[in-house]
């Protein structure tokens, strides 16, 4: 099943502010419409991945070749309370 991610504004302004490259965050982005919204049930009811009631986490470690050739490490918790209705809710969103 694939779900509708929602973004809070303030965390798509962040992502599009990371000193990284238009390739790179297109592979954030990419990332967030395979990695989140195609996640599967066991993933996200395996309690490694849990990150407290209703949430759970990916991370995406992203290597910048295209802008300043380091490794970047994204994290997301996203909050599947609504997984149901078929809609997972990014609630944190931190560079690393």
């Amino acid at each position: 099943m694939a779900y509708h991610v929602h973004f809070k504004d303030s965390d798509k302004a962040y992502l599009d502010a990371l000193p990284l490259s238009s390739e790179a965050k297109e592979k954030i982005y990419n990332f967030v419409r395979y990695a989140i919204a195609e996640v599967g049930d066991a993933f996200r009811n395996d309690p490694a991945n849990r990150q407290g009631p209703g949430c759970f986490h990916r991370d995406l470690i992203l290597w910048d070749r295209w802008g300043d050739g380091q490794y970047h490490r994204i994290d997301f918790i996203v909050d599947d309370q609504h997984a149901l209705q078929g809609v997972l809710i990014i609630v944190y969103v931190e560079h690393q």
